[in-house]
């Protein structure tokens, strides 16, 4: 439970990096992507942060059931490759550090696999926590799609 409960910790300081310094230098990637508002990526990262602490929160909950254990190992797996693509990504593509790379790289990544290797050790099934992942992906990008679509984003 701990370490479960650094993660959230870590996660939590990595958005509020991004809350923080994101926006801004969004506007330097618009050759990639269209710059995003202070306002409408706020409310994002409060619902992924949300979303965050629901699926934790779901996991203790409901721990002996499988479902829960892939539902959460695919989010812990989601925020350890958000260190790669975009943040590690764009820090290079760019020349210009990302916000969320130092918070993703030294905290979400080294407590996030940590996790995943307790995890699929014991669940014994890496391709289910693959598929998680990209299932729990899918999930937080129509989440944020949404949100950006609803203020103006």
């Amino acid at each position: 439970m701990e370490f479960e409960i650094l993660f959230l910790l870590c996660f939590s300081l990595h958005n509020l990096e991004e809350a923080l310094w994101l926006p801004a230098w969004s506007r330097h990637a618009e050759r990639y992507h269209k710059a995003v508002g202070e306002n409408e990526f706020r409310k994002a990262v409060m619902a992924v942060t949300a979303a965050g602490y629901l699926i934790t929160f779901q996991y203790f909950v409901f721990q002996p059931d499988e479902i829960s254990k892939y539902i959460y190992s695919g989010f812990i797996l989601m925020m350890v490759m958000n260190v790669v693509f975009p943040h590690i990504a764009a820090t290079f593509v760019l020349k210009r550090y990302a916000p969320g790379t130092l918070t993703g790289l030294f905290l979400n990544a080294p407590v996030g696999i940590y996790l995943l290797n307790r995890e699929i050790n014991g669940m014994n099934d890496l391709v289910g926590v693959i598929a998680a992942g990209i299932a729990v992906s899918i999930v937080f990008l129509a989440m944020l799609k949404l949100i950006f679509a609803r203020c103006g984003g």
